[in-house]
């Protein structure tokens, strides 16, 4: 057999498990980044930002629409009022759905619209208060797969959580 045609066989063999692999519906993932949540109103020494995390799954209906659900950690918000310490913890479930405008086989761009069930814990002075509801999320971002199965994904995300809640992140994708 000559080098032609082996090299056409191993690429269509390729070309067939890739094929296979691309029909990954579902994924799941992890992201980590920066939270801003404006609600400094009447709080000095005001520190509005913190390191935050995610977690989340989805469903890919076809290569253009998926519903995606997720657990965030947006951190702490901690200032004084009045000279005394207080401080906030703020967390929700998500549910949106996401648009996705595939680049190319690997670089996809998106939107996402959903809603988010979240919760506020007070700390210090203002331990033992606790809000929660459910308000609009929406964001856009990219991700780039490595394989057809791996990627990372960056993002920016808004959530209507009583004050405006904007997320920066950078995570990893997991498509099986």
């Amino acid at each position: 057999m000559n080098k032609t045609k082996l090299f056409g066989a191993i690429l269509l063999t390729l070309g067939m498990t890739a094929d296979a692999l691309a029909d990954n519906d579902f994924y799941a993932g992890a992201s980590i980044g920066q939270a801003t949540i404006d609600a400094c109103d009447g709080v000095s020494n005001c520190d509005d930002e913190d390191t935050s995390w995610k977690v989340f799954g989805g469903w890919e209906l076809n290569p253009n629409l998926a519903f995606e659900a997720g657990f965030v950690d947006f951190g702490e918000i901690s200032g004084t009022v009045g000279g005394t310490s207080v401080s906030a913890e703020v967390d929700g479930w998500t549910l949106a759905a996401k648009g996705t405008w595939p680049v190319n086989e690997q670089f996809g761009v998106f939107g996402k619209f959903g809603a988010i069930m979240w919760d506020v814990e007070g700390g210090g002075a203002a331990s033992g208060i606790s809000d929660d509801g459910t308000d609009l999320l929406y964001g856009i971002g990219a991700q780039y797969m490595l394989t057809n199965q791996f990627g990372i994904v960056g993002e920016w995300e808004w959530y209507d959580i009583e004050s405006d809640v904007d997320l920066y992140s950078v995570g990893v994708l997991f498509k099986f």
